[in-house]
């Protein structure tokens, strides 16, 4: 439950197209986060800090964990059967030495990010759709069916996969790992619909959301973690 509750036709080319994340243009320590972004929080744990700095020109996201955890949500309603680009850059300062891939006790990542999809109760086994159907019910009916998490790992190699400790609805993929440098700038591009469909069987009926986080609340460790030009377009 705990990573749960994080939840038109193109005609220009891909370098032209309208992302349909807006820009974040405003928020602490300067004012309140713009529109549609909003804070994503998991109850009863620390809330991770989050700020917009200026980096080289721009504003990026920062995002700062200690034995924390949170993120930043942008709201969707996208039909999910199409072929969806999401990219963005990201940095981390810090290795979390204590986190372990895909189990509960080492469930931290430096930096990750959360896609939410929907997909018809009917379409997915009958045990998870009755945990769902519960988990609406008592804590938030907008919880999605599905997740997809992209993680910043400190052991496991690039391309490792799982699905979440926490739950079976949620499938970790590591783009990062002990290789990557740090306090430095790098670059993802993924193909939701691609990886939707070798996630859980098909492409979703909606992507709900995307959320950019770190967290540490089960490690106890700091982290300080940056995302820049988040971008989602629709190709061809």
């Amino acid at each position: 439950m705990r990573a749960l509750m994080l939840g038109l036709a193109l005609l220009a080319p891909l370098a032209q197209a309208q992302s349909a994340l807006a820009p974040w243009t405003a928020g602490p320590p300067q004012g309140e986060w713009s529109a549609p972004w909003r804070l994503a929080d998991i109850p009863k744990l620390t809330p991770s800090a989050r700020s917009l700095v200026e980096q080289d020109g721009r504003l990026v996201l920062r995002i700062q964990a200690d034995a924390a955890a949170g993120g930043l949500l942008h709201p969707l309603d996208l039909p999910g059967d199409r072929p969806w680009q999401l990219s963005w850059q990201w940095r981390t300062e810090q290795k979390l030495d204590k986190a372990r891939f895909a189990t509960r006790a080492g469930d931290d990542y430096a930096a990750r990010v959360y896609v939410l999809l929907d997909y018809p109760l009917d379409e997915l086994p009958f045990l998870t759709r009755q945990k769902l159907r519960l988990a609406r019910a008592f804590f938030d009916p907008d919880l999605p069916a599905a997740t997809l998490s992209y993680v910043w790992d400190n052991r496991a190699a690039p391309g490792s996969h799982a699905r979440s400790a926490y739950s079976e609805t949620v499938e970790m993929r590591v783009l990062r790992g002990p290789q990557a440098p740090l306090g430095q700038w790098l670059e993802e591009h993924r193909d939701l619909r691609a990886d939707a469909i070798a996630a859980f069987g098909s492409a979703p009926r909606r992507i709900l959301g995307v959320v950019f986080a770190a967290d540490s609340d089960n490690t106890g460790e700091s982290v300080t973690s940056y995302f820049a030009d988040p971008q989602l377009v629709e190709t061809r």
